[in-house]
């Protein structure tokens, strides 16, 4: 609450920035948001909505945080929890405080990409269709976005290590005829980017040679596919374009930021950066420093906090999650430990009573286990004794070694050593009598691990035969339930066809043929008007279908017709720039020769550098160049506006 708090009072500070009012209204959202999140236990986020409608509109982001990896879903309900509405859906991105459209989307889902990155991501949602009775405009809005974990770990090693390698698959192009595809690698370095076959691909076509394009201001680019989660096109010139597409959505994103990143590190330096955003005021001739805005300040700190907020509400909302999931476990874990001891309890009970009935003698099994054990222990107290044999061996002719070494050594010297002999052998026998201990702890430590592992097994094979008698007695009352039902319907069908038959009986034959009749009739009409309503569904499907893929072709016309003509212009303004650069070139020489002469023009031929025929025809291409171009626009406008038609059909 003191966090919270310190924001607003700092957002109350400063009225005359808007991002500042952007920030603000960004943290009264803050606790709807949490509320929001903490209330729901889907996993999806929730975005602030504005607007009035008379349906339900929900705007959410689905993968599990504000992440590029994500999916935005716009949905609306005629009421809560009731029938779904139709939308018609206008995807804008928000890059500080301008709002740009995002062409190509108008349905209610969106697939986030690394364009959105440091993004808002805003939506504008209406009712498809007015006539259900539904209206209003709402937006909704979320984010910023950014990169996830493992994609910013993968970028901070491409450009720690300088570059990067990618591997790509070429897709076909608008108009082509579908062919093989072809694996492409992309090599991307500080320097510029190289697009050439993967080696052992056994493919080749048009585009196997290799193509390098370095950076400049303009080149190379990727474009991402606003609806395809892996296609995305990479120009490297005004005439070389590729259609590629990536392995993955996340290997999309990372072959993006990296040549960006590159791109942006070479044209943009980081000191330019730092003096443009925060630039360097000197002191004046007094020698008084300018007082600073402390508006920038704030509003760093203030982000900062924001972001800081947005991260620990973030871990709070996992880790509630994680309590929720490890309680749920503990009661699983716990009711389990409950069913087996109490299993476990009732098998020892019933052994206890089999042992005092007089079943008392072991199986033959457990005696022949037993006998084995104490074979094994005995194979090894045979080879202990063996060793000390040996080992009294070696003393006695140690013994005997000193006897023969004459009378230098004294008898108190030997009844020393005979003593440590001794103390040495009761220390050797203690430690046999030891092992024989361990010998027959380990095998009645065995003896009760066999025992227990039996009785699992028992308790074990018990309870399965628990569960399917369960499941047998649910299945038999299910069947009994069946036959109380189907006896009871056959029950009642029987009393009415036995009045039926009463009423006949009473009304005579006829009554009753003729009412056999209309049920037939009646039988046949609803069989040909399902027919009827089958086959004109299934038309109705093949137009639609025809239609679809016919307003496909249109659109991949209208496509390449775009690019070309996009084409078409930057050539013409090209041209118009040389004309231009031309002209003033002309200008300049004669203005030149005009000084050079003193002001006076010369009749001379020989004086006079520029021909005003040449000028004449120069201005008249040059309007022409500029009817051209008008006229190019003109039809670039009315195909976006066709464009913009079929997508909405």
């Amino acid at each position: 609450l003191l966090l919270m708090q310190t924001l607003k009072d700092l957002t109350n500070s400063l009225h005359d920035n808007a991002s500042l009012q952007r920030l603000r209204d960004n943290l009264n959202e803050i606790p709807k948001r949490w509320l929001a999140r903490v209330d729901q236990p889907e996993d999806y986020l929730l975005g602030s909505v504005k607007g009035e409608c008379n349906y339900h509109f929900k705007f959410r982001l689905e993968g599990g945080g504000y992440f590029q990896t994500g999916v935005l879903v716009a949905s609306a309900e005629s009421s809560q929890g009731g029938l779904p509405v139709p939308l018609k859906c206008k995807w804008r991105r928000r890059v500080g405080d301008l709002p740009v459209e995002i062409p190509g989307v108008t349905s209610n889902m969106y697939q986030i990409s690394a364009d959105d990155v440091g993004t808002d991501i805003s939506v504008e949602a209406q009712p498809a269709d007015a006539d259900d009775g539904h209206h209003g405009i709402v937006v909704g809005e979320i984010g910023p976005f950014e990169l996830d974990p493992a994609t910013r770990r993968s970028l901070d090693n491409a450009l720690g290590l300088g570059g990067s390698r990618f591997t790509v698959m070429q897709s076909k192009l608008p108009g082509e005829a579908a062919t093989g595809r072809q694996d492409m690698g992309i090599h991307v370095s500080t320097e510029g980017v190289r697009v050439a076959a993967a080696q052992g691909s056994g493919y080749q076509n048009r585009d196997s040679k290799e193509i390098y394009a370095e950076y400049s201001p303009d080149y190379p680019k990727v474009i991402i596919h606003p609806l395809d989660t892996s296609k995305f096109q990479l120009v490297m010139n005004e005439v070389k374009t590729f259609h590629l597409i990536a392995l993955s959505r996340t290997s999309r994103d990372l072959i993006a930021l990296t040549i960006r990143c590159f791109h942006a590190k070479k044209f943009m330096s980081t000191p330019s950066i730092l003096q443009t955003v925060l630039p360097v005021q000197l002191p004046d001739t007094a020698g008084v420093m300018p007082t600073m805005d402390a508006r920038l300040d704030a509003s760093i700190v203030l982000e900062r906090l924001a972001k800081e907020l947005n991260r620990t509400m973030q871990q709070k909302e996992i880790s509630e999650k994680v309590l929720r999931n490890t309680n749920h476990e503990k009661k699983q874990l716990q009711e389990q430990l409950m069913e087996t001891i109490s299993g476990f309890t009732e098998v020892i009970e019933s052994l206890q009573d089999q042992c005092v009935d007089g079943a008392t003698a072991p199986p033959a099994e457990r005696i022949q286990d037993q006998l084995r054990d104490v074979t094994a222990a005995n194979h090894a107290l045979q080879a202990e004794l063996q060793t000390m044999r040996i080992h009294l061996d070696k003393l006695a002719e140690s013994k005997k070694a000193a006897e023969a070494r004459g009378s230098s050594v004294g008898p108190e010297a030997q009844v020393h050593q005979l003593k440590d002999e001794r103390d040495m052998l009761k220390a050797r026998l203690e430690e046999l009598n030891s092992n024989s201990n361990s010998v027959q702890h380990d095998q009645q430590e065995q003896v009760h691990t066999q025992e227990l592992k039996r009785l699992r097994q028992d308790v074990e094979a018990l309870h399965n035969q628990k569960e399917q008698l369960r499941k047998h007695l649910q299945d038999q009352d299910k069947e009994r339930q069946e036959l109380q039902d189907n006896f009871l319907y056959v029950k009642g069908q029987l009393d009415k066809v036995q009045l039926k038959q009463a009423e006949a009986a009473e009304n005579g034959s006829s009554d009753g043929r003729k009412e056999l009749q209309r049920h037939r009739q009646t039988l046949q009409t609803v069989t040909d008007e399902r027919n009827r309503l089958a086959n004109r569904l299934e038309s109705t499907l093949n137009v639609l279908e025809k239609e679809k893929a016919y307003h496909e072709q249109s659109v991949e016309r209208v496509t390449s017709a775009n690019s070309k003509l996009m084409e078409e212009k930057d050539r013409i303004a090209r041209e118009v720039e040389r004309l231009s650069n031309l002209y003033t070139e002309s200008v300049n020489q004669l203005q030149a020769g005009q000084e050079t002469h003193g002001n006076v023009f010369r009749s001379d031929s020989e004086a006079n550098s520029v021909d005003p025929a040449e000028l004449a025809h120069l201005k008249l291409q040059a309007d022409e160049l500029d009817a051209a171009i008008l006229e190019k626009e003109e039809e670039n406008e009315s195909l976006k506006t066709r464009i913009r038609k079929l997508a909405v059909a």
